[in-house]
């Protein structure tokens, strides 16, 4: 029965600290990414050369998916778009946009153009 605790104690620990843990993935928050990169016709990014390909990256806000197309050979309008496509930004609100890029959290590069 001593053992009983100890065991419980470290399981309620691990699994705090690693139940929802997605490594480098939005933690504890339904994953759309696949979803996102099949509808755009993007896949995932392994670490290739992004050249001139729209790619997109994630962020996590309000406990939802946001992504932000980019692109290095373009000038892209930053508009962060949820899991349906809605954009954050209003038009001619300024505001929400700046607040998202103050307190979203980067997550990284999850998809490249096909």
């Amino acid at each position: 029965m001593k053992n009983v605790l100890p065991n419980f104690v470290l399981a309620i620990f691990l699994f705090m600290n690693f139940g929802c843990d997605k490594g480098e993935e939005v933690s504890c928050v339904d994953d759309c990414s696949d979803t996102y990169l099949k509808q755009n016709g993007m896949v995932r990014y392994k670490g290739e050369e992004l050249d001139c390909k729209d790619f997109p990256s994630l962020y996590e806000y309000q406990n939802k998916q946001y992504y932000v197309l980019g692109n290095n050979c373009a000038d892209i309008a930053i508009n962060p778009t949820d899991c349906d496509g809605n954009s954050l930004c209003k038009s001619g609100d300024s505001k929400s946009c700046s607040t998202f890029f103050e307190n979203a959290k980067y997550i990284g590069i999850v998809g490249i153009e096909n």
